[in-house]
């Protein structure tokens, strides 16, 4: 897979999705090396929610032999330009809360690409339209669209530290291998898995 061309046309696809609506949807993508599965993420509001699809994504990208995971997710950022040591700290600030003046914090999209390698982070503005307050356009945040190696990502994206560990082999009677199935069966998991192919990315 190009990944430079993988994570534009996976902006793309995140901002296609969320033109015209009242938020950008939360999302997963399972990119395999034929087709690409969409996975609807309910909420990332709490570790607990972060920690389970944590777990959901790993399986998943193990279940289909996949090589990289997009995520893309609205929230709330008060970064608007790069500083020196910038750690993204963007994931569910309070929208009262204002640490950049009057300007106040910013919506926005982001797309994360996940490879074995690397995470490819991309940040956006949601431009809405001032009367309906639907999303009509974005505006590129730079101090947001940085690339990282696996081991240097920012602490927010913590939660999918473990995406491209192995399983436990089959059959091993262990807690997380039971955790691991038992969330393959969800409805949420495998109606995106099996047999339905929403999207092709390739």
């Amino acid at each position: 897979m190009n990944q430079p061309m993988a994570i534009d046309d996976l902006v793309s696809v995140a901002q296609a999705e969320a033109m015209g609506e009242l938020d950008a949807p939360m999302m997963a993508i399972v990119l395999s090396s034929e087709q690409s599965y969409d996975l609807p993420i309910n909420s990332l509001e709490t570790d607990a929610d972060k920690a389970r699809w944590g777990l959901i994504l790993r399986a998943a990208r193990e279940h289909v032999e996949a090589d990289a995971v997009a995520v893309l997710y609205p929230a709330w950022t008060t970064i608007r330009h790069k500083k020196p040591d910038l750690e993204v700290e963007a994931a569910q600030e309070d929208p009262q809360e204002d640490n950049e003046g009057a300007d106040g914090p910013i919506d926005t999209l982001f797309v994360q690409l996940h490879t074995r390698d690397h995470v490819y982070w991309r940040g956006f503005e949601q431009i809405r339209d001032p009367k309906h307050q639907r999303i009509i356009g974005f505006r590129r945040i730079k101090a947001l669209s940085t690339d990282y190696k696996r081991d240097e990502a920012p602490s927010v994206a913590s939660w999918l530290s473990t995406l491209f560990e192995p399983l436990p082999e089959e059959g091993a009677e262990t807690e997380v291998d039971q955790e691991l199935a038992n969330l393959l069966e969800e409805p949420e998991v495998s109606a995106a898995l099996y047999p339905r192919q929403m999207r092709a990315l390739h």
